[in-house]
């Protein structure tokens, strides 16, 4: 497609006549769709410098590839520029910019643009409609601005109907934000609307009320989807195992997994890591052991997640031999342990007495250029203190990272030795660093 766009373009040095529309839009949208952007902007300023009128579409084109890579203030000077090449931008002109914006984070500019849309006095010809609102909700639910949706909703009910798209995002909003029963208010004004849910939509309220631990309304949503005959996607199925997962609830999680591939549905690395720590969670290490094997078998790579969910349950069940093994296979494989492992690896040797190894931990912590932060800390100067190393655990205490975690470890410590004087002087640091001692 590029190289018939180059052919053209060569073609047209050459002539003096310009080409129609129809052949203009569709050069640019072949560059664009080829990761041409740029290639397609240059091929339009070059029509433009010879003064060829381009049809709206063209600058459109150009418009939303500028917004999609970052470069909207680019595509505003575009927009602003429209007038002066015989051609008036519209609402999906607008729209492109009310999206790059939000991509950018800069949620106020959006507003901004969809406020000038919206002021008739101001001379556009154009007014916002459902994309318009829909790109605007979608950035205040990722900066979760709550306050500014319910602003909103009813500026666009005296503009245009919400559609399918506005309600998902206005559930997957109010989910994200803890509000379920305004989520489920809008599931059902959605039906009442006679819009029907799609997958996205029945998604978004699975997965808030699995997070929030209602799985009752969860699963009847589920089989609400089965009884419309709507197939659940991978982030349905994950999201109510996660949540049977967390209330110990295997069997169900496991049934789910069963369903999951009668379904046909590809189950992904996170399935299977998420079984894999309910069961360790659950202290069953042989049926966590025998899902591992079963996701190897399934071909699937474990990434630095799964490697760290295995290693922490291997350890908080007393398999440290086996966690070393897991550590070694990594290492032998080209993974680099990242800070959570070498945690864990630490108090795993802690709590089993070797201290020599869990101080060793650490330096490697260290000489991989991670900076300790308090969760190391915490686990180096409690693993200390338990073992007999008071004195170098509170070498290792650092007062410009303690939390009340750090503080709490140290004074416990130190009164199981009888350091008195010590906990003294420490419980009055405590209320200096800004922080309240608790019960």
């Amino acid at each position: 497609m590029v190289k018939e766009a180059l052919q053209f373009l060569s073609r047209l040095r050459k002539s003096s006549n310009f080409p129609d529309p129809i052949t203009c839009n569709k050069h640019i949208h072949q560059l664009i769709n080829s990761n041409c952007g740029v290639l397609s902007l240059k091929f339009l300023a070059y029509l433009v410098s010879r003064g060829y009128t381009p049809h709206r579409s063209s600058f459109n084109s150009i418009v939303s590839f500028l917004c999609k890579s970052g470069q909207v203030r680019f595509g505003e000077d575009i927009v602003h520029s429209m007038p002066r090449f015989g051609c008036l931008p519209d609402v999906i002109s607008y729209n492109s910019l009310i999206d790059g914006h939000c991509r950018n984070g800069d949620i106020r500019s959006a507003s901004l643009v969809l406020n000038r849309l919206r002021a008739s006095s101001q001379g556009f010809m154009c007014r916002p409609d459902v994309v318009s609102f829909n790109s605007l909700f979608n950035g205040f639910s990722k900066m979760r601005l709550l306050k500014e949706v319910f602003v909103y909703i009813s500026v666009m009910l005296k503009c245009c109907s919400p559609n399918v798209v506005t309600y998902s995002i206005w559930i997957d909003t109010f989910c994200k934000s803890g509000e379920l029963q305004m989520a489920l208010k809008s599931f059902n004004c959605m039906k009442r609307d006679a819009l029907t849910p799609n997958v996205v939509t029945f998604t978004c309220l699975i997965d808030g009320y699995c997070k929030a631990g209602d799985l009752e309304v969860a699963v009847s949503l589920y089989e609400e989807m089965r009884c419309v005959g709507m197939s659940l996607n991978v982030v349905a199925y994950t999201a109510l195992i996660d949540g049977f997962c967390k209330q110990g609830e295997m069997e169900r999680a496991e049934g789910l997994y069963m369903r999951m591939q009668e379904d046909g549905v590809e189950t992904n690395a996170l399935v299977y890591t998420t079984v894999i720590d309910g069961y360790f969670k659950r202290g069953d290490s042989d049926n966590a052991m025998k899902f591992l094997a079963k996701m190897l078998n399934q071909g699937m790579r474990l990434d630095i997640a799964a490697y760290g969910v295995i290693i922490s349950g291997l350890c908080g069940n007393g398999k440290l031999k086996e966690a070393e093994e897991i550590v070694q296979g990594m290492e032998k494989g080209g993974l680099v342990l990242d800070k959570m492992i070498l945690t864990t690896m630490m108090n795993a040797y802690f709590r089993s007495g070797r201290t020599k190894d869990a101080v060793s931990v650490y330096c490697e912590f260290e000489e991989r250029g991670f900076e300790p932060d308090v969760v190391a800390l915490s686990t180096l100067i409690d693993g200390l203190a338990k073992n007999g190393k008071l004195h170098e655990a509170i070498a290792c205490f650092c007062k410009e990272k303690a939390n009340g975690v750090m503080y709490t470890v140290l004074i416990d410590a130190l009164c199981k030795e009888g350091e008195f004087v010590e906990v003294e002087r420490l419980f009055s640091k405590v209320s200096e660093a800004g922080l309240v001692p608790d019960k």
